[in-house]
């Protein structure tokens, strides 16, 4: 047994009883004499006792009104788990499986107490107690690690689809940068003998000009000379990587500008412009005429999905790096002073982008667009002119919902 002074509780009307039991306790747990707090009218005294204070309650059968099952079910009730031994009378065996029952630990008969008999219930029920406190720590621990296991590999799962999403953002960036740098040459290649087939259409429609017949040919062929001069255009701008000019700008005041600047053609497309920002200036080191055309590319790209008439939203946020962009490696901790970026957010309600496409989207020439619609290299441009300001375009889509367009761009502190 542990040499602990054990605090006992006892319950016994009768105090002769109640003096021999405790003469008993004193006696067989002498090596570690005990602390003994004695109660005999109940029915007044229950509310006085703090079950939780004990380490052994010894309880009779017979304590008039409330007899000793239940006072064990009280105890029991109030999440009291402490062993309990009930003194019952000699043969009552169906008191005795009752109190098991209700949640005695152990009986003895009342008639058959000795120091050897008590002392062994008592090491007994304690052993009992000590064992079922191990195994509540042992399952509690279970949790507790089953918990740090669910956590971690929910935690494991994100990294995975963080470093998923970095990864495809590499490639996805080397991929067109090994495209601007092919059709960099081309488009030069391709412009010399454009601009001389654009020279001698010219000559023929200033020369012919009372054949009209001819004029008419001559006039589509300068709009497809146009139309790939803008494919061209739009190509060189985006191959080009070192022609931004940067300037600390209001970035609010570009946003509003660009958004004033389309909200009639907007309105009578049956489009709404939702404004979910403040007028409250933003500085952002950014190249303005490159950010607007990404601010266009991104409110065409909205007008084109939303057919029947719908809402582009526009808000704006500032947050931190850490649940942003890139994710941090394994093992590192957050910056006390992490680094702050500027999140705006384009959603429209139109009919969304399938998952298949979505995987395509900034890849240039691919568009949802009908046929003679869109290039193809809008998005591709953006991405371009987003990543040399050092932030991040991504694209959430649901089909029927609508889509979102959120630009990130890092801010100074």
């Amino acid at each position: 047994m542990e040499k602990k002074n054990l605090k006992i509780l006892l319950i016994e009307d009768d105090e002769d009883d109640a003096f021999y039991i405790k003469d008993i306790l004193n006696e067989g747990l002498s090596d570690s004499p005990p602390h003994i707090d004695h109660f005999s009218s109940i029915e007044k005294d229950l509310k006085e006792i703090n079950p939780f204070f004990y380490d052994l309650a010894l309880f009779d059968y017979r304590l008039g009104k409330v007899n000793g099952i239940e006072l064990v079910r009280n105890f029991r009730e109030q999440n009291c788990s402490i062993p309990i031994i009930l003194f019952t009378g000699q043969g009552d065996q169906e008191v005795a499986v009752e109190a098991m029952k209700a949640g005695a630990t152990d009986y003895l008969t009342k008639g058959k107490l000795s120091i050897e008999s008590v002392t062994k219930s008592i090491q007994y029920v304690l052993g009992l107690h000590k064992e079922a406190t191990l195994r509540i720590q042992a399952e509690e621990e279970l949790k507790k690690s089953h918990t740090n296991l669910t956590k971690a590999h929910k935690e494991l799962q994100a990294s995975i689809i963080k470093l998923e999403t970095a990864q495809k953002q590499i490639i996805r960036t080397e991929k067109l940068a090994g495209i601007g740098r092919l059709v960099a040459g081309v488009c030069h290649e391709i412009l010399n003998p454009l601009n001389i087939i654009s020279g001698h259409t010219q000559s023929l429609l200033m020369e012919r000009n009372s054949d009209t017949p001819l004029k008419t040919d001559l006039f589509s062929i300068m709009e497809e000379i146009n139309r790939i001069t803008k494919i061209i255009t739009g190509l060189l701008t985006f191959s080009r990587k070192g022609n931004m000019e940067l300037k600390e700008t209001n970035i609010v005041n570009e946003l509003e500008a660009t958004l004033v600047l389309v909200e009639k053609d907007m309105r009578l497309g049956g489009v709404e412009i939702n404004r979910e920002f403040k007028s409250t200036p933003i500085m952002v080191m950014i190249d303005t005429d490159g950010i607007r055309q990404v601010f266009l590319n991104i409110i065409n790209n909205a007008k084109h999905a939303i057919k029947d008439g719908g809402i582009l939203t526009v808000s704006t946020e500032i947050s931190n790096s850490e649940s942003d962009l890139q994710p941090r490696p394994s093992g590192e901790t957050a910056d006390s002073n992490p680094k702050k970026f500027l999140r705006i957010k384009f959603t429209d309600t139109g009919a969304g982008i399938e998952k298949n496409d979505l995987e395509k989207i900034f890849e240039p020439f691919f568009t949802t667009k009908p046929e003679g619609k869109g290039t193809g290299l809008g998005l591709s441009i953006s991405y371009s002119i987003i990543e040399r300001h050092g932030g991040n375009l991504e694209i959430e889509s649901s089909v029927g919902v609508g889509t979102s367009v959120i630009i990130s761009f890092p801010l100074k502190t």
